[in-house]
């Protein structure tokens, strides 16, 4: 009826890892496709094994057996949640603080697990320090030769791990539905 649906919009989706602000994320997530723009919508993933591997040497020190506050306050297009406050200060911002370095229950492998740019910290450095690294380290996740897109058709199901990869969305005309369904794998806690 001419307004807009679902929670995210037609914003782009900024890199991001679902629902890492919480004890004990999901594992996966299920995304079906039921109706899609023309052009644009589209999600890119990113192998953070693979960005890992890659990292340079002084960042990768500068983040083993780090932690990081991942921030509950706000979604992946960057807007407040309903019944959050502005974050002013990222040191307090309200989320779970996981291993910014994590091993995969599964396969046992080594992965960098951010959750999300806005508002992140990584616990024992300056907000300045914290900053820069963080800057660093997301610029570095999201070079191409670690990602891949999906371009999407109707019908399609996608299941991704959430503990090793990072995803976004590209935004789309406003004027057209992006209906998708999303299901969560449950999780435990990254160690």
């Amino acid at each position: 009826n001419g307004k807009p649906i679902g929670a995210l919009g037609d914003k782009e989706a900024e890199w991001h890892t679902d629902m890492s602000y919480v004890a004990e994320p999901p594992m996966a997530s299920v995304l079906y496709s039921l109706e899609i723009p023309s052009k644009g919508g589209d999600t890119s993933f990113a192998n953070m094994y693979k960005a890992l591997e890659d990292l340079p040497d002084d960042l990768r020190a500068a983040v083993e057996n780090r932690i990081v506050n991942h921030d509950a306050s706000t979604t992946s297009v960057g807007e407040l949640r309903a019944g959050a406050n502005a974050v002013l200060d990222v040191r307090t911002a309200p989320g779970a603080k996981h291993p910014a370095i994590r091993t995969h229950p599964a396969t046992g492998g080594k992965a960098l697990y951010l959750g999300r740019r806005l508002n992140g910290y990584l616990e024992g450095y300056s907000v300045e320090e914290s900053e820069k690294l963080l800057d660093r380290l997301w610029a570095h996740c999201a070079k191409p030769e670690f990602s891949w897109t999906h371009k999407w058709q109707l019908g399609d199901l996608l299941i991704w791990d959430n503990r090793c990869a990072i995803h976004r969305r590209d935004s789309f005309d406003g004027s057209e539905r992006r209906v998708m369904h999303r299901t969560q794998i449950k999780g435990d806690a990254p160690r």
